[in-house]
């Protein structure tokens, strides 16, 4: 166990040894399912936490408004729209039917006690995000297999998918998200990671130079982004031309 740990400690820092050894050891693929499941799980346990403790709480209504009010007072500094005084009042004068209708809706009585489905709510929440890393590192390992290969790279889609895997090592880095101000500059640095080891990892099990595997690596991306955009373009089009 404690080789496991060396070997992907030393795959973050990017010793191509590490790289070596993980390919080397049996059921590469399933491995690679396994330790994006885990540690994404791990990454999300602090998260998790959280969102168990608010989902079980008795809902505290004067925590509901200071927190709108604190919403609103950056909308005052800030936002134009606001400076207008009619608009101010109407914003104060919803404040209170907005939490009303918030407290009546988490009053309504559910079929299972409020412990038991808050505790259900959150796991579901937990395990859907580990479900959803799996499909988004298969479903863009597929993309960036294909780009290596008409690049010149020779992977294999089992050792491919199982050498990605590493990728999400750094992503340990999100368990501290929830920390006031420290927390999402680390989850920062564990993203910006995580793409240099999947990076690297693409070099390695496809034989490409740095700069070919950084294309393979991120042109999807930028692809699916400018697809999104033009997308977004085209519906926006739309909804003028309808209106």
């Amino acid at each position: 166990m404690s080789s496991l740990f060396n070997t992907l400690w030393r795959s973050a820092i990017l010793d191509d040894g590490a790289y070596h050894d993980w390919r080397d050891r049996p059921n590469i693929f399933l491995r690679g399912i396994l330790l994006i499941l885990i540690i994404t799980l791990v990454a999300e346990l602090v998260p998790f936490v959280v969102n168990l403790y608010n989902q079980v709480n008795v809902l505290d209504a004067q925590a509901i408004r200071e927190q709108i009010r604190e919403s609103m007072d950056l909308q005052y500094q800030f936002n134009p729209v606001y400076q207008d005084p009619e608009v101010r009042e109407m914003a104060e004068e919803s404040i209170d039917s907005v939490i009303g209708m918030v407290t009546d809706i988490m009053a309504i009585r559910a079929p299972l006690p409020r412990g038991v489905s808050g505790f259900l709510t959150a796991l579901g929440g937990w395990l859907t995000r580990a479900a959803g890393a799996i499909g988004g590192w298969l479903l863009y390992g597929a993309l960036v297999l294909v780009t290596a290969n008409l690049l010149g790279g020779g992977a294999t889609l089992r050792d491919f998918y199982g050498m990605s895997a590493l990728y999400v090592v750094p992503g340990l880095l999100a368990i501290l998200q929830p920390v006031t101000c420290v927390g999402p500059l680390l989850a920062l640095v564990g993203t910006i990671w995580s793409i240099v080891v999947y990076i690297k990892s693409t070099q390695m099990v496809a034989g490409l130079d740095l700069g070919r595997a950084t294309v393979a690596a991120l042109a999807p991306a930028v692809v699916l982004a400018l697809a999104g955009l033009l997308l977004g373009l085209l519906a926006m089009l739309w909804l003028i031309i309808l209106l």
